[in-house]
């Protein structure tokens, strides 16, 4: 192989390899940054819908000025949505930021690559046009068939003739490939500034939703203070508000004595019936679909907050009072439906004094317990799916409270609820 063609050759197998980086750095970029816009913009909206969900229970408990424990708990949740709202914004701008640089980083080091490739194509042009010039003294057309008529025979002058055919071919040939390269990268070029600029035209957004969040923070510091007027009004209400609590703890106690009564007897009542009902293929069937879908269970309302989580509970006034949660509290619209967080059937429908109608369903080792409802629209051995309509929510007028309790067992053992529905945490 002649030096002209080793040289040519070597120079496109370097811009290929060029381009196949360049072309996977423009594709990785562009596809991080439409990740990072799309969960961006689905956080953002998230959490703002939830701020204003909880804005509107707000408003709907505090209609008449009345602060309550429950107005409290729910202030305290949006305080913390907000402050949660502005942490992650922050977080997305910040690592936009680390993009821009990158890629302007990377733009810089891409032009001069550029400009040393245009300088290496210049110098291969040069060398290439000493060796047309050595290997043709004259391009006059006479010359060339002088070349050819000059042959000591016929067998030479062919060869001659394919030489010079060949010649002209190849260097049309490697002239294209050249020019083709420096479009391709003046294009790809081109495409990297484009996606700067994009860079740059999403941060300036994000810089602006910052300025917003800086209002947001504003707004925090509003309900902050809002709540140490709430907490210092009830604090002045102490005895009243302990003796609401006892009143609670009674009621609360005389639930859980129930529902854990009731799966008492609705454990003994299968057992009774097959003692190996545990082993069955439909409750196993049953019980592993249901534990497939821990933290992935819809909620037993469509939108709601959990003010009350499983286990101990400290009271958001008083510090030396502390309750215990066998479920969660979710704080939901009046007249919102309760739903089933999975298919099953309906064991037991109950009522609790003060605190409404209550309904058990089977999933096979599993129980899920739904109290605090008004108006129930299932009955006893009902085969119910995913989501269905068990009732609505029981709302008390006094206090404007609307809230549904809930639960999970295994058996006789109880389960934190956060852990299995979706994105209860």
């Amino acid at each position: 192989m002649t030096y002209p063609k080793k040289l040519a050759l070597i120079f496109l197998r370097t811009m290929s390899k060029y381009n196949k980086a360049v072309l996977t750095f423009l594709l990785f970029t562009q596809i991080m940054f439409a990740q990072s816009k799309l969960e961006l913009e689905e956080q953002k909206q998230e959490i703002q819908e939830q701020i204003n969900f909880t804005s509107n229970l707000l408003k709907t408990i505090g209609k008449d000025k009345k602060k309550s424990l429950l107005y409290l708990k729910i202030l305290n949740k949006q305080i913390e949505q907000k402050e949660q709202y502005v942490v992650s914004l922050n977080a997305v701008i910040s690592q936009l930021n680390k993009d821009l640089n990158l890629a302007k980083k990377d733009t810089i080091e891409l032009n001069n690559k550029i400009k040393l490739k245009e300088i290496n194509l210049e110098k291969s042009r040069s060398d290439y046009a000493k060796m047309i010039y050595a290997a043709f003294k004259y391009s006059h057309h006479s010359n060339k068939i002088l070349f050819i008529v000059s042959s000591e025979n016929i067998n030479q002058a062919y060869k001659r003739i394919l030489y010079l055919k060949q010649f002209a071919l190849y260097r049309k040939k490697q002239s294209n490939k050249i020019e083709k390269l420096k479009l391709d990268l003046k294009n790809q070029k081109s495409e990297l500034i484009i996606l700067t600029n994009k860079l740059e035209d999403q941060f300036v957004e994000k810089q602006k939703l910052l300025t917003t969040q800086k209002k947001e923070l504003e707004s925090i510091s509003v309900d902050k203070q809002q709540k140490n007027n709430v907490l210092e009004s009830l604090t002045k209400s102490e005895l009243k508000i302990k003796k609401q609590l006892q009143d609670q703890k009674k009621k609360i106690d005389e639930l859980n004595i129930r529902i854990k009564q009731i799966i008492e007897e609705e454990i003994a009542k299968a057992s009774k019936k097959s003692p190996e009902y545990k082993s069955t293929p439909e409750i196993l069937a049953l019980s592993q679909e249901f534990s497939k879908n821990k933290g992935s269970l819809p909620w037993p309302v469509e939108k709601g907050i959990i003010i009350s989580r499983y286990g101990v509970q400290k009271h958001p006034v008083f510090n030396n009072v502390q309750t215990f949660n066998n479920g969660i509290n979710i704080a939901t619209n009046p007249g919102s439906i309760v739903r089933s967080v999975f298919e099953g059937v309906v064991s037991r429908i109950f009522f609790i004094k003060g605190k409404g109608k209550g309904i058990l369903i089977n999933h096979g080792e599993y129980f899920t317990v739904y109290s605090g409802i008004q108006e129930v629209s299932v009955k006893s051995g009902d085969k119910i799916f995913s989501k269905q309509m068990l009732g609505t929510v029981l709302t008390n007028k006094e206090e404007n409270q609307t809230e549904i309790h809930f639960e999970i067992w295994k058996g006789y053992e109880k389960k934190d609820p956060s852990d299995w529905l979706y994105k209860a945490y």
